[in-house]
C-alpha cells in the first residue's frame, strides 16, 4: 500500500520544515495527532524514536530512519516482518514550497494492517498535508506582516 499527497504553499521551505521536524508539536496544527513524545533522547536525527497517538489508532512507535535538515525525514513503524513507512519531503516551488506526504506497507504484516486501516490512513494523510499547508501560510502570512 502507497498513498502519497502533496501540496503547495507559499511559505518558504524553511518555514515550512521548522513546522513540520517539530513532530512534538504536531498537535497545535493537526488533528490526526493527539500527541507525539520522544522515547529516550530527544531532537530529530537517525535513530530518534516517538511515541505516536492518533484518533481511531493504537500508539505507535516511530524511528527515524532517514533525515537531510530541511529537507525531508523518514520514520517507520516496525512490524514483524515489516515496517510502515512515513516520508515527510519538502522541496521548494516557485516563491513557495512543495510538501510531499506519504505513507508505505512494507512487508506481509505490515501490509494487512495497512490494508485494514487503509481508509483512516488515506484520510490521515490528506488531512496532514492540507493542515500543514493550512498552518505553513498562516505562519509565513504573520512573519511577512
Amino acid at each position: 500500500m502507497q498513498v502519497v499527497e502533496r501540496v503547495i504553499t507559499s511559505a518558504r521551505p524553511e518555514v515550512v520544515w521548522q513546522i513540520l521536524a517539530d513532530v512534538e508539536h504536531w498537535r497545535d496544527w493537526t488533528p490526526t495527532v493527539t500527541e507525539i513524545k520522544p522515547v529516550g533522547s530527544t531532537g530529530m536525527k537517525p535513530g530518534a524514536r516517538y511515541r505516536v497517538m492518533q484518533p481511531k489508532l493504537r500508539p505507535a512507535i516511530y524511528e527515524v530512519t532517514n533525515y537531510v535538515p530541511g529537507q525531508r525525514f523518514t520514520w517507520e513503524q516496525k512490524l514483524p516482518g515489516g515496517a510502515l513507512i512515513a516520508d515527510h519531503q519538502i522541496v521548494p516551488s516557485g516563491a513557495g514550497s512543495e510538501v510531499e506526504l506519504s505513507f508505505t506497507s512494507r512487508g506481509l504484516l505490515a501490509d494487512i494492517a495497512a490494508a485494514l486501516f487503509a481508509k483512516t490512513i488515506a484520510q490521515y494523510v490528506a488531512t496532514e498535508a492540507h493542515s500543514l499547508k493550512t498552518y505553513s501560510d498562516k505562519v509565513s502570512h504573520q512573519r511577512a506582516s
